[in-house]
């Protein structure tokens, strides 16, 4: 069975989010540019992945993801150099912390769990490791965490 492009964007929402996180947006408004271009990224992976090389497509597209966040933080630059001192009334409105987009209802071992992945880099291994248990609960937990987070942000949309 082949998924479409629109079912394998939904699939891998995820991984969109775990890489935008990984450049630690301070605002909410940061985070909405790197998913739209993260999911740009999605998409250039979706359309020029090779199933007949050895690469997972999860791998390929983290790089491709990574690669147009990666230009969202240069275009940002680009811009803010030749906007110096420009901070109008709704860039101020947007300015909320990150915090903001985590859920509520997350608990103490989800958010820890998300900061030893996102802030500390952890492999889900290690993760495991630091709270007693396995690789394969780690991921779980993590799933679990992210649709809790894609959620939020898809009602915030």
């Amino acid at each position: 069975m082949t998924l479409t492009e629109n079912e394998l964007v939904e699939k891998h929402t995820g991984l969109v989010i775990v890489q935008a996180m990984k450049f630690h947006p301070t605002t909410l408004s940061d985070f909405d540019d790197y998913m739209s271009s993260g999911r740009i990224g999605l998409l250039k992976a979706i359309r020029h992945f090779d199933p007949g090389r050895d690469t997972k497509f999860s791998t390929y597209a983290a790089i491709c993801i990574r690669r147009e966040m990666i230009r969202e933080v240069q275009r940002d630059k680009d811009s803010s150099t030749v906007n110096v001192g420009v901070n109008t009334v709704e860039d101020r409105e947007k300015s909320f912390e990150l915090w903001e987009i985590l859920p509520d209802d997350l608990g103490d071992i989800e958010k820890r769990i998300l900061e030893a992945r996102i802030l500390q880099n952890y492999t889900l291994k290690e993760i495991g490791e630091k709270f007693g248990r396995s690789k394969q609960w780690a991921g779980t937990m993590l799933k679990k965490i992210i649709s809790k987070v894609r959620e939020r942000y898809e009602k915030e949309t």
